[in-house]
Order: C-alpha cells, then structure tokens, then sequence
C-alpha cells in the first residue's frame, strides 16, 4: 500500500482547478473550496463533485439536494481561501452573490457556474462522490484560479 505523503505529495504536482462549491439548507447559505471536479456527461448535462462527508457544507447538500460550483476567477484567492474553513459562522456576511434555478448561490465574478441537482451519490473511504445534474449554468471572460504545488496560481497564462 502506498504511503499517504507520498500519494498526498504526487498530487499536489497535478493542477487543478479552483471552484466554490455552494448550497442552500433552509434559508442559509454555506460553501467550500473544492478542486475535485469532472465533467460526467453531456446528455445528461452532469458533473461530479468529491467532498469530505465530515465537512459542515457536506450536511447541506446532502439535506438539500442542491449545489452550485462556481469556478473561481484569477483574482478570487481571496473567495478560496475563505471559504476553505477558516471562516465557520456567517460564511456570506460580506459576499455578493446572485441565485440561479436551484437557489444555491452563484458568487459574483466568477468565471463559469454550474447549478446542479444531486442526481447519485456515492460514498468512499472519507468522501461522498455527488453527481449533479446541471439544471443552469453560466459563463463570462476571463481567466481561472488555480492550484498546483500546495499553491494558488492565476491560469490565464496561455501557451502555444
């Protein structure tokens, strides 16, 4: 069996995306920083999330059925970073968002959103794998966040 720091190490050198998964659980809001995300299929529109079933937006989710990823802009650290734990109580006091079919928010100044309903869900080791049916969904310019090597990195550098 392999040795989990080294599986934690090899990963950190695979980027990723950055988004903020978000749902709604009577009446309040509540969102994580996520970077495991995939598209699952087109017909259905589908997409998978993997997130830690100890984590508080876990309970929301799975009481809700809804979710929101929002894939953050290049000059959103400040909204990962945020919502990665540190901030427990009263996550959305000073954050602008709108809603779209669901009601899950949908953070201004993303780059792309995708509401979705939890269609399966699936459990392993510390996780749940939610598969969401994309129900809306929306996108503008700009460049993504992202993260590699234990870092945030803007990835809007292009080459050919």
């Amino acid at each position: 069996m392999i040795d989990p720091t080294a599986f934690r190490t090899a990963m950190r050198h695979v980027p990723t995306g950055v988004t903020v998964v978000t749902s709604l659980k009577d009446g309040e809001p509540r969102g994580i920083t996520v970077n495991a995300l995939a598209s699952v299929s087109l017909d259905p529109p589908s997409l998978l999330i993997c997130i830690n079933r100890e984590a508080r937006s876990y309970l929301f989710i799975s009481t809700s059925r809804i979710f929101c990823v929002n894939v953050l802009a290049g000059n959103q650290r400040r909204l990962a970073e945020h919502f990665s734990g540190r901030v427990r109580e009263r996550q959305f006091a000073d954050i602008a968002y709108g809603t779209d079919a669901t009601g899950a928010p949908v953070l201004h100044g993303t780059i792309a959103h995708f509401d979705c309903e939890v269609a399966h869900e699936y459990h392993f080791g510390s996780h749940s794998i939610l598969i969401g049916h994309v129900v809306g969904a929306g996108a503008r310019p700009g460049s993504p966040l992202g993260y590699f090597n234990g870092g945030f990195h803007d990835f809007g550098i292009y080459v050919d």
